[in-house]
């Protein structure tokens, strides 16, 4: 099972409502969401979820803002449901509640201060635990009775995209490959938005997209194009033209390899490359987070091997 972190930004929460909307969600895809505010597009992503019966977890103890949720009948009926997933950071200032149908989830940070692991023993909840905390990593692997994920940074994020120009081609992932070996029940990252959260954009001297992708030994890598004009911040349109240029030769080259890593997100791209048009950068963040959930999604059907 794969958990992807998602901050609750408007274009994360359209990509997951797109992909469940062409039925390209794999149903061993289960959404972590940091809320950051109230929106119209979370509250119908949480309905678009319980219609469709899909689970997803909702952290309660938001360390981003102070969102409280909801004044609305509807979502206090999806929140009792059995889909609803309540998931907390550790240690939590709150009860951590739950209605007895549901299966709880408790996130244990990297820099987090918990150390009462016993208390989570035969709890039967989802344990999410941030790669770099190796002391609750140890403690956990003792207990019985929970359901431990882990969970990786994924994008290592630079200050300044003209920087992913020094190395346009990285290791991603393989926790796909080996989470249930090394007696995970699912792993977990941050997707190509990177473990830091900033809570505006602001205008950059240069665009940068960023494409996971299955290798040939079927780990994950990320490559990112990188425009050429990073001189000013004028003109985004033309800075996105140039690194999609740049993406739409990889992908048509030979190291490419179409058959693991079509998706729609994808052919999306091709079509504004063919069209010329600029959809703005928070779209192509949204195409870059359905292209990586589609394929991963593919990869734990069993459809690419």
């Amino acid at each position: 099972m794969y958990f992807p972190f998602l901050r609750g930004k408007q274009n994360e929460l359209l990509a997951l409502r797109e992909l469940l909307d062409q039925g390209k969600l794999s149903e061993k895809i289960v959404p972590i969401i940091e809320p950051v505010k109230k929106s119209a597009t979370f509250r119908i992503l949480l309905e678009q979820f319980d219609i469709a019966g899909r689970q997803i977890a909702v952290v309660q103890n938001s360390t981003l803002s102070n969102y409280m949720g909801f004044d609305s009948e509807e979502i206090s009926r999806i929140k009792k449901t059995s889909n609803f997933i309540p998931a907390y950071f550790l240690p939590a200032s709150e009860s951590r509640r739950r209605e007895p149908n549901q299966k709880s989830m408790e996130i244990i940070a990297s820099n987090s201060s918990f150390s009462d692991f016993d208390s989570l023993k035969d709890s039967h909840d989802y344990v999410v635990v941030h790669e770099d905390n190796r002391r609750a990593i140890r403690s956990l692997k003792t207990l019985d009775g929970i359901s431990p994920i882990e969970l990786d940074q994924g994008l290592h994020k630079k200050k300044r995209n003209v920087d992913y120009a020094e190395e346009p081609d990285e290791f991603f992932s393989e926790e796909h490959k080996f989470y249930a070996e090394e007696k995970y029940v699912g792993f977990s990252d941050y997707s190509i938005i990177g473990e830091e959260y900033v809570e505006a954009g602001f205008a950059a001297k240069a665009v940068a997209i960023h494409l996971v992708y299955f290798d040939e030994e079927n780990n994950l890598r990320i490559h990112h194009f990188v425009s050429d004009s990073n001189d000013d911040i004028f003109n985004p349109g033309n800075k996105f033209s140039e690194a999609l240029e740049k993406l739409m030769k990889w992908v048509a080259s030979e190291s490419f390899d179409d058959r693991k890593n079509s998706s729609a997100a994808l052919n999306e791209f091709k079509r504004i490359a063919k069209a010329g048009s600029y959809p703005g950068l928070g779209a192509v963040k949204k195409l870059s987070i359905e292209h990586h959930l589609e394929i991963m999604g593919k990869f734990l059907d069993g459809k690419i091997k």
